[in-house]
């Protein structure tokens, strides 16, 4: 049976950086912190988003990490509550920002200490668990996400699909003794696409995609090649059906630092 380690060595070409984020509800973050719900950072003047609040990132906070900025705050807002959250399961999956589910806002100047917006959103109106507090921020590397097409083939992600024919070679030159990854058993599955699903909270790298990556199936989608923000309650959940939501952006906006243009993902279930 095929290693994690020679699929580790086959894929070694495909490693991306990325920022690994960890949740520290313990600690409470300043407005300006990167953090997660609860007060937002909103200058005087400023709009208040009639969506929820669900993350912020102050990148002079994050270990630097290539093509993203290197200060400004970016803010994630997504709308949880109850029947719209529910039609995400319906339209599709994936949205562009004037669909109305989610907002992103970038500040490319903020002030060290500046005014925060109370958080005051019922919590009737959180559709899905709620993550508070502060952030680590680790810097990281990440091989390319392997998950099961609906076809119970295996699936890359979007710019790395040339990957597919050494990774089926490995499995079909396996020997069927010996310890690994059993692809004739659901377990076995599982034990794959847990330890190369690329779960969890993190800005970069590849994204987790339990099925397929709708960029692949949607040629409009291709262009958002960067994986911008992901936020996965999976590792808190230590469950593959918890929510995970990616927000994609094309390389180009993101070098000039443009957050008008986000492709948002969602997805939460086998």
């Amino acid at each position: 049976m095929v290693t994690k380690e020679q699929i580790l060595s086959v894929l070694e070409s495909t490693k991306l950086p990325c920022v690994h984020i960890t949740p520290e509800s313990d600690r409470t973050p300043g407005p300006t912190d990167s953090k997660f719900g609860g007060d937002y950072y909103l200058p005087a003047g400023g709009e208040v988003s009639e969506l929820e609040f669900l993350a912020q990132i102050n990148f002079a906070q994050v270990p630097r990490l290539k093509g993203f900025p290197e200060r400004g705050l970016l803010q994630f807002f997504l709308c949880t509550e109850g029947k719209k959250f529910e039609s995400f399961y319906e339209d599709g999956f994936a949205w562009k920002q004037d669909a109305g589910f989610f907002q992103v806002r970038w500040y490319p100047e903020v002030l060290e200490d500046g005014p925060a917006r109370p958080d005051e959103v019922p919590e009737t109106r959180w559709a899905m668990d709620k993550v508070t507090g502060g952030m680590g921020l680790e810097a990281a590397a990440e091989v390319a996400t392997l998950a099961f097409g609906s076809e119970e083939d295996i699936v890359l992600d979007l710019g790395f699909e040339s990957m597919m024919e050494p990774i089926m070679a490995l499995f079909l030159e396996a020997s069927e003794d010996g310890e690994g990854y059993d692809l004739s058993d659901c377990s076995g599955v599982d034990d794959l696409t847990w330890d190369f699903g690329n779960w969890g909270f993190k800005l970069g790298g590849h994204p987790s995609l339990r099925y397929d990556d709708l960029r692949l199936e949607d040629a409009a989608y291709a262009a958002y090649s960067v994986l911008l923000f992901q936020f996965d309650l999976t590792p808190l959940a230590q469950d593959c059906e918890a929510d995970t939501i990616c927000f994609f952006i094309k390389p180009e906006d993101l070098e000039a630092c443009r957050f008008d243009d986000i492709l948002m993902v969602h997805h939460n279930c086998y």
